[in-house]
């Protein structure tokens, strides 16, 4: 891109050009930077120095051998940008103050008891936003909130709907939990934001396609991407299948409120006092669970040969709905060798439909909580960032 030249009237764009590529380490000294972007140096110099003016990019003199001036060394300012960012992990709440780097510089947290309500809730995210946001350095500006949260929200109004951790919350109002706490939280569905960080890092996902992500852990849902973007993200609520009706007439009750959902018979919560049973030792974390089953017998127990059937037949199902072209699977119970081998073994012979391409079933452990954590985090910091150029 070639930058206006002089007399100049800096752009946003410009400003982003220059920050995007020190940022990212392609260019380190304005020589770097005029020659990435094809432009003039004493445009690439005044766009420099409206960010070092602004404290997003530090410019530190390096002496050279010659006479001359001493070069400029460019990096972006690591603590100028930071998030507040809300998430949760099976039943503990997490706050974390984290830079634009992605540097966290603070983490608290709590497990709030299974009949917390309304106000409960709101007085744990008020003591977490507060712990965390209490390490922020001098200098550093909390630029957003936001919150990755299980469940049904309500995205445009703030309102965390209902989830299957605390069924006796109902439409909490997190603009008015987190008032006081900077600017109004963003809010997502966690795997919303989880398939939008491995789009952003994985390459082959990133040609136009349909992807479908499938967790099964404490709760099971999934998250759908076209080539248009990630399906609903706007609205908040999307593909809980964890709550489809299977009407094996066993009358459980499921944390929803309803009978006989896949929940019932194939969640971790409903599943975890059993299989105590066969695995004393098993914890109902799902971050510390999935290390321990990579090599367990699960499919000894009855009862997860029923749930992992159930899952399987009703994600078939949803195949059949979404027609994905890639399918990833995450959550513990699928870092199980065998149980992953026996899903998508099951998956790929499903009759779908003749004459369709079988998706292309795919383990997605690795990084999971990072990728939730990128993918939730990069469009407000973005926003927040041109905000800050354009002030």
């Amino acid at each position: 891109m070639i930058l206006s030249s002089a007399p100049m009237e800096t752009d946003v764009r410009d400003l982003l050009d220059v920050f995007d590529v020190v940022a990212a380490g392609r260019a380190s000294t304005r020589t770097e930077v005029a020659q990435l972007l094809s432009a003039r140096p004493t445009s690439v110099s005044l766009l420099v120095g409206e960010l070092v003016a602004r404290d997003l990019i530090r410019d530190s003199a390096v002496k050279g051998q010659g006479r001359g001036r001493p070069t400029g060394f460019l990096t972006e300012n690591p603590h100028r940008m930071v998030a507040l960012y809300i998430h949760i992990v099976s039943s503990t709440v997490f706050a974390r103050a984290v830079t634009r780097s992605g540097i966290v510089l603070a983490v608290a947290s709590a497990s709030p008891p299974r009949g917390a309500d309304n106000a409960v809730m709101a007085a744990v995210l008020r003591d977490l936003a507060g712990r965390a946001l209490a390490a922020l350095p001098e200098g550093a500006q909390h630029v957003a909130t936001v919150c990755s949260l299980s469940g049904l929200l309500d995205v445009e109004h703030r309102l965390w709907c209902f989830t299957s951790r605390w069924p006796e919350l109902a439409d909490l109002d997190l603009r008015d939990v987190l008032a006081g706490f900077g600017p109004d939280p963003v809010l997502l569905r966690n795997l919303d934001a989880e398939l939008a960080g491995r789009i952003a890092a994985e390459a082959d996902l990133q040609a136009p396609s349909n992807v479908l992500l499938l967790h099964w852990g404490y709760g099971i849902g999934g998250a759908f991407a076209t080539p248009d973007g990630i399906v609903n993200q706007g609205k908040g609520r999307f593909c809980e299948i964890g709550h489809w009706r299977l009407d094996n007439n066993a009358g459980r009750r499921c944390t929803c409120g309803n009978e006989d959902c896949l929940e019932t018979v194939a969640a971790l919560w409903a599943l975890h006092p059993g299989l105590k049973q066969h695995f004393p030792d098993l914890p109902l974390d799902e971050e510390a669970m999935g290390p321990m089953v990579e090599g367990l017998a699960l499919l000894d127990s009855a009862a997860l040969r029923e749930a992992l059937r159930q899952t399987v037949r009703i994600t078939t199902n949803l195949c059949r709905l979404l027609f994905p072209e890639r399918i990833i699977l995450t959550g513990p119970f699928l870092r199980n060798k065998a149980i992953f081998a026996r899903f998508s073994e099951s998956l790929t012979a499903a009759p779908i439909l003749r004459s369709m391409d079988r998706p292309v079933v795919v383990q997605g452990q690795q990084n999971a909580a990072l990728l939730e954590m990128q993918g939730a985090l990069r469009a407000p910091f973005r926003a927040a960032l041109v905000a800050i150029l354009a002030a």
